[in-house]
Order: structure tokens, then C-alpha cells, then sequence
């Protein structure tokens, strides 16, 4: 069954204003634009999440820093003249056929002005031909460049997360700065982990560090101690593991039962505090490249940009208990929209897609500049190589 839920204004202080928000543009005499959404009317936005099935727990976590930041958007004023966001979310199952009928639907039924797609790369590239069709800008929150890829192909289609190759050059640069000669890799059999794979082993030849063995293991599996056995028995100093969660704390805990004594270290799609609560005791320790904001109570810069990551994480954390990383891609997808409606002052949509393709602002994740030529904006410079430390995620350098 398809949940579909609505944001509701939140009481709790504004901080969007800081995050690189843009003034509101006033809105359009006769704007039919939004799906037929009138001048007074509610903008419709769809998401279409992992609500369900195996990356359950980062679709969820996308869900609520939507609601909140759309929720702090209406509480500051909304857009063109005080015109509310209206979220409609529906559970795509962490299946690309269910993601194909929800945009569908969102589209031909809601009327929605955009669509956010969840973590799901293969969920994600079919539809882009969708909203290609209907002209209709879409924002993944997925990693696989193949989503934005090639941008001729993919006009309407944006996304937040950091690129594979982003993640790659970033944990390959930080094992040649400590000397490791040798790793294992273990990573997901799907587009997002065939990607991450094809550039650990760019970026190894590159620093010259020798890949002693490789490993795959499938989407559903539930334990990969045969994998982490065989690479074990390579001896590398580091294993290197490209997965999303449940399965990359299972990973670490199978490390840790076949007596791997070297280090670990996690893409982006590790998970962020689900790693650490999944992985439990094995958590310690591992390594993750990631956005910075993420261990944000190690920054000790005061500018705008750093304060205004902190109120996010606080008030992400005093609602929902505990911070997700990956909120931050949830609520910067927010941000796009609302500082590219804003300017284009409209919700029509080639014309809120040339807006977004040259918009520029910091986001919660970091700094987002998206060009004609790339469509994938969050820049290299957000991210970091972060540590568990006392069952917390902290900078390691």
C-alpha cells in the first residue's frame, strides 16, 4: 500500500533563512503553473521513498527531514507571496517498478510542481525519462552518476549526494596519506556499488595501493561472512566496503567475527548513525567518507553557514531523538526547490528547470553549485573522513 502523508508547519525557531535561501520572488498574476495550481494555492511536491523494503531505514530518514524542513519553509513565509509547500510522500518499496507508478501518479494525479526520489539508484534512473517526458524537475537523493548522466539525457533531473568517484578520491587520498599498501574491497551487486567498485579501482592504480581481493554480495543479502572470510584470508591493512544499510553493519560485525584486525572504512552510503547503532560494538573504530556536517560538533568555526548546520542538527535531533546523515540530502532536495521557485518566480516547469540547473547556495550538506554541465552540485570540499569514536561519528583529522 502507497502511504501518502502531509507536512504540517512546525513551531520550532527558523534557520532555513541561513542556509542560503533566497529572496521571494512575487508571485505570477495568472500563474497556472504546478499542475494547474492557482495563484492562492498550496504547491504540490511529491516524494516518492523508501518506506519499506531493504533500505527502509534511510527512506524513512529522507521522510522526516522533509517534513521538517518543508515545515520550516511554510513557517517562514512559504514561497511566492506566502504560498505553502505541501508534501505528498509515497512508499516506492525500494522497487524501481513501484517508483515508476508513484511518479506516475504524482505527476498525472497530484499535480506535483517536483518529485524528490529516495536513496535507490536503480529505483531512480527509470524514471528520469518520466519526468523528462512531462517536464517536470525531479531531485534524487541517490548517488549513482548514471541518475544526472549524460545531461543531455537528463535535463530535468538533479541530485544531492555526493558522486562514487567524489567518494572514491577522497577515501583512496586519505589511505595514501597513511601509507596503506593493500585493500580488499566488498561492495553491493547493483548500479550503486558496480559504480563505487569501477572507482575504488581507479582511484587504487592511481595511488598505487594493491587490491588483494574482491567481493560482492546481493541487495536482500543478510549475511556476507563467506565474502568477509575470503578477504580476510588476502590480508589487506584496510577493507574498503561500498554499502548502504542493514548490510554495512552487518559487514563490520563479519570483519570483526573473522578476526579482521586492520581497518575498515565505509562510503557515503554507510548510513551515518544507523552504521553505528546496526554495526553495535564492531562500530568502533571504522572509518566513512561523508559530509563534514555529520560531525559537526567538531567544527569549531562560527560563520553563518557552520551555525546555521548546527541549528539544523539540533533541531533534526531534539524532534526525532537522534541525527540521520543522511538529513542532510533531505533537507537541501527542500532548499532547491523552495530557493528555485523563489527565484524563478514560478512553479512552471522548464522554467523552474533553468533556474535550478544554475543555482548556487550552502546547503546543510555543504556548498551546492549546479551548472549546465553538471547536474550533481554538492561540492568535493563538504566532504570528510569521519571516525567512530566512542559510538559517535567525529572528524578524523
Amino acid at each position: 500500500m502507497i502511504r501518502t502523508r502531509t507536512s504540517l508547519a512546525l513551531t520550532a525557531a527558523v534557520v532555513v533563512g541561513a542556509l542560503g535561501l533566497t529572496s521571494c520572488a512575487s508571485p505570477e498574476t495568472d500563474d497556472p503553473t504546478g499542475g494547474g495550481q492557482g495563484k492562492e494555492a498550496d504547491i504540490m511536491i511529491g516524494a516518492s521513498l523508501e518506506l519499506s523494503g531493504p533500505t527502509q531505514s534511510i527512506g524513512t530518514a529522507y521522510e522526516k527531514a522533509l517534513e521538517l524542513q518543508v515545515g520550516l519553509i511554510n513557517k517562514q513565509g512559504g514561497v511566492l507571496g506566502g504560498r505553502k509547500l505541501r508534501l505528498i510522500v509515497k512508499d516506492n518499496q525500494t522497487k524501481p517498478a513501484q517508483n515508476i507508478t508513484n511518479v506516475n501518479n504524482l505527476i498525472n494525479n497530484d499535480h506535483v510542481a517536483a518529485v524528490i526520489t529516495g536513496g535507490c539508484s536503480a529505483c531512480t534512473v527509470p524514471v528520469t525519462t518520466i519526468v523528462e517526458k512531462r517536464k517536470v524537475p525531479l531531485i534524487s537523493l541517490a548517488s549513482a552518476t548514471a541518475i544526472t548522466s549524460p545531461v543531455a539525457e537528463r535535463r530535468y533531473t538533479f541530485k544531492i549526494s555526493p558522486n562514487p568517484a567524489q567518494d572514491a578520491g577522497v577515501l583512496l587520498a586519505e589511505l595514501k596519506k597513511k601509507g596503506v599498501k593493500s585493500i580488499g574491497l566488498l561492495n553491493v551487486d547493483n548500479p550503486y556499488g558496480q559504480e563505487g567498485r569501477a572507482a575504488v579501482l581507479a582511484q587504487a592504480k592511481k595511488a598505487g595501493i594493491e587490491v588483494t581481493g574482491i567481493q560482492q554480495f546481493g541487495q536482500e543479502d543478510k549475511d556476507m561472512s563467506v565474502q568477509a572470510k575470503r578477504l580476510v584470508a588476502g590480508r589487506p591493512d584496510v577493507v574498503v566496503v561500498w554499502a548502504v544499510m542493514p548490510a554495512a553493519g552487518i559487514i563490520a560485525k563479519n570483519l570483526r567475527d573473522a578476526e579482521f584486525d586492520g581497518g575498515v572504512y565505509l562510503d557515503a552510503g554507510a548510513g551515518a548513525e544507523l552504521f553505528v547503532k546496526g554495526a553495535q560494538g564492531a562500530a568502533e573504530g571504522i572509518h566513512m567518507v561523508f559530509p563534514r556536517v555529520l560531525a559537526i560538533g567538531d567544527v569549531t568555526s562560527h560563520d553563518k553557514t557552520v551555525r546555521a548546520q548546527k541549528e539544523w542538527v539540533d533541531r533534526y535531533t531534539d524532534k526525532y531523538q537522534n541525527y540521520s546523515g543522511f538529513a542532510s540530502f533531505g533537507a537541501d532536495a527542500a532548499l532547491m526547490l523552495r530557493n528555485a521557485i523563489a527565484k524563478a518566480g514560478t512553479t512552471d516547469g522548464p522554467k523552474l528547470r533553468d533556474t535550478m540547473e544554475t543555482l548556487g547556495f550552502d546547503g546543510v550538506s555543504g556548498p551546492i553549485r549546479n551548472t549546465a554541465q553538471d547536474h550533481s552540485g554538492l561540492q568535493p570540499e563538504s566532504l570528510g573522513v569521519l571516525v567512530v569514536r566512542e559510538g559517535d561519528w567525529h572528524l578524523a583529522n
